[in-house]
């Protein structure tokens, strides 16, 4: 009787396990950046990155050329308007600067957290009554 217990309870922890794995697979989302960006207080080139969601309050950001990765902190995590929209990146622009603002990937948006950069910047351009331009990339394909 004890094995069967036993196996019972190790069968239902692989199966969650296995579940908790798929699901944070399925938000990472990948994009060519064609422009240079700040995110979590760090800059990053342009080019082809990966982000995923490490936990509920941590995005992984890389750029596998490089072997470059960061990490920033969410904001919210929420339901897209649709779950069948394609993923995507999408950007605030104030001038020639882009900061990252939020991905979306398989029905769910993860808005990162503004750094103190952005914050600063933000407060300039409210003090001169102009707003962010919003930018967007759609992910690539797998």
């Amino acid at each position: 009787m004890k094995s069967i217990l036993s196996a019972i309870a190790l069968s239902t922890f692989v199966a969650i396990a296995s579940f908790s794995q798929a699901h944070a697979q399925t938000l990472d989302a990948r994009a060519n950046v064609p422009f240079a960006f700040e995110c979590g207080g760090h800059h990053f080139a342009a080019g082809t990155y990966t982000i995923s969601m490490l936990d509920s309050a941590t995005v992984s950001l890389s750029n596998a050329a490089k072997s470059d990765t960061e990490l920033a902190l969410i904001e919210s995590i929420g339901d897209a308007d649709s779950p069948h929209a394609p993923g995507s990146l999408t950007f605030r622009k104030y001038g020639n600067t882009y900061f990252l603002a939020k991905y979306s990937a398989h029905g769910i948006n993860v808005t990162v957290v503004e750094s103190k950069q952005e914050r600063s910047v933000a407060r300039d351009y409210a003090a001169n009554r102009m707003a962010p331009a919003p930018a967007q990339v759609a992910a690539l394909g797998k």
